[in-house]
């Protein structure tokens, strides 16, 4: 088969008529159409552009005046790029041939994300997860809180049971436990990679002393379970994925891969605070409390946030589960896992507000 075309020497930008001979896999150029061929040499393609353009070993390039063979052009690209070019031809088979390695590919990155974030969580040093946290909190307390209003002996005789649970429950070293006034986020409890966990006035007057511990013990179950760190390394990673397969030009594509990711994150954190509670419940038992004041203290925060919205029986009922944009289970699912009663005049979904890359919030009042 012989091609006919222009023929570049290499940093020219003039061409000569010429022509290509492909036959047997093989390629011969001949610059001199009309001669007697004995200017011919075989010539090795570097690459293919487009339809008419190839590139030579040597620098130079020769343009096709009509479209190069198929064959010629499978034959400048790699195996892969060939089986590429051949799944972008539309044919049902090859769509279900598509469909089948996407899905394949999907659940192999899966199965193998989840390894990767489990192993680097096991190697993650904690020391540098606690001074990850303490500089969260430390650029976070001008920001969200004020000095605490909550009398010392009360204070130290929280600190000094949550200290004992974290014991109990073998996380070492125990957290620090705060206290501060909140500005805006009203009754909360926060835990901080590492800790350390902080508790607002506004939960302190709240709950009874045994309901707070209860919370204590949910939050020291974020810092084991080390469930921030976890969130960091897991969207990053698919954030990651996300702008390989879908690049950073198209706003639209970003944006769907973005509130995609986030509802991918906000499930996460639901099955992250279930967790929570029940590590709570055996944190609390551990220690030698009732571990029935965490739902004790889910109820009377629901009974809280009712009466302060002044919200009817059926508009709490009605905002009892959860949705699909909540980083927290809805509070009537979580008192009934934790072992208590739902009554008819309580309760109202709280959707959290987490704050992953420096704490994880009990509750989040609107």
């Amino acid at each position: 088969m012989r091609i006919t075309g222009e023929y570049f020497e290499p940093r020219s930008s003039r061409g000569q008529p010429a022509e290509l001979e492909f036959s047997s896999g093989k390629l011969w150029l001949d610059p001199d159409p009309g001669g007697d061929g004995s200017k011919t040499v075989q010539v090795t393609i570097t690459k293919v552009q487009g339809r008419n353009d190839i590139y030579f070993t040597s620098g130079r390039y020769f343009h096709a005046h009509d479209d190069l063979p198929a064959g010629l052009r499978r034959m400048a690209q790699s195996r892969l790029e060939n089986a590429i070019s051949w799944l972008t031809v539309f044919r049902p088979m090859r769509m279900l041939v598509l469909f089948l390695i996407i899905v394949t590919t999907l659940a192999g990155f899966r199965l193998a994300f989840a390894s990767f974030t489990e192993l680097t969580i096991a190697t993650f040093p904690r020391d540098w997860e606690t001074e990850i946290g303490s500089t969260a909190f430390e650029r976070f307390d001008p920001l969200a809180f004020r000095h605490s209003q909550i009398s010392r002996s009360y204070k130290d005789s929280l600190t000094d049971e949550g200290a004992k649970m974290a014991e109990a429950a073998g996380i070492k070293p125990a957290p620090d436990i705060l206290f501060r006034k909140a500005k805006f986020m009203g009754a909360n409890a926060l835990a901080f990679p590492g800790g350390p966990v902080v508790l607002t006035d506004q939960l302190i007057f709240a709950l009874t002393r045994q309901e707070v511990l209860a919370v204590i013990a949910h939050e020291l179950a974020h810092i084991e379970l080390r469930h921030s760190l976890h969130q960091v390394i897991k969207v990053a990673g698919v954030s990651t994925l996300a702008l390989i397969v879908f690049g950073a030009e198209d706003i639209i594509i970003e944006n769907l891969a973005a509130g995609v990711i986030t509802t991918w994150y906000l499930g996460n954190s639901r099955d992250f605070e279930r967790e929570a509670d029940q590590r709570a419940i055996e944190i609390l038992e551990a220690s030698g409390h009732d571990p029935a004041t965490l739902a004790k203290a889910l109820k009377t925060l629901y009974e809280v946030i009712c009466d302060q919205q002044q919200l009817s029986t059926e508009a709490c009922e009605a905002q009892g589960s959860h949705h699909w944009l909540s980083t927290h289970p809805g509070f009537r699912e979580r008192i009934i896992a934790a072992g208590g009663e739902i009554v008819a005049s309580c309760c109202v979904l709280v959707t959290g507000a987490s704050l992953f890359t420096s704490a994880r919030l009990f509750w989040y009042s609107a």
